[in-house]
């Protein structure tokens, strides 16, 4: 939908820049609309000014309407008897469960990046979290990274390239956890 309103933008301002033009050329319908702004030295290299802007503007808009999009929301996964759609939602549900088997665990933010390429489909997860106990916090992350990439791995049967946790400091999110 983006790209279809940017065509259509394109296409307006090209139709705009139509008509600033129209009026320093000499065109007979035009021509007393463009003697009236003429009479100002200014205006000229105003409107071939701003022409030339816009045009650039809208030829922008153009080809970003007609840029391919490598942003999916998910993954088409093919095999011998049939074709699998891997949903980002699904991964990060995984996510979501996997993370809440821990106690110290406190508002896990979930973020999955998948990545299509012809030879072979991965992912890359990023979760940010508050932890509730200060001690043994790297063995928890550690198990935690473990187990995420294992049942991501097993779940959704595409290699898991990266895990990140980020924990996140409670004073300085100003944030109450309850």
């Amino acid at each position: 939908m983006k790209r279809f309103i940017s065509f259509l933008f394109g296409l307006l301002i090209i139709i705009v820049v139509g008509s600033l033009a129209l009026l320093t050329v000499d065109v007979p319908n035009w021509w007393k609309y463009s003697l009236l702004f003429q009479q100002y030295t200014w205006i000229v290299p105003t409107i071939w000014g701003l022409t030339a802007l816009l045009l650039l503007i809208a030829l922008g808009f153009i080809l970003f309407a007609f840029w391919p999009s490598h942003k999916k929301r998910g993954l088409y996964l093919k095999y011998d008897d049939g074709e699998i759609y891997m949903n980002k939602k699904s991964i990060e549900k995984n996510v979501q469960h996997t993370v809440a088997k821990y106690d110290a665990v406190r508002q896990p933010s979930i973020d999955v990046t998948m990545y299509q390429t012809k030879k072979a489909s991965y992912l890359d997860i990023a979760v940010d979290l508050l932890v509730a106990q200060t001690d043994n916090v790297q063995t928890l992350l550690t198990t935690m990274r473990e187990d995420i990439k294992q049942n991501v791995e097993h779940f959704s049967e595409l290699p898991v390239r990266d895990v990140s946790i980020n924990v996140l400091d409670q004073k300085a999110l100003k944030k109450r956890v309850i």
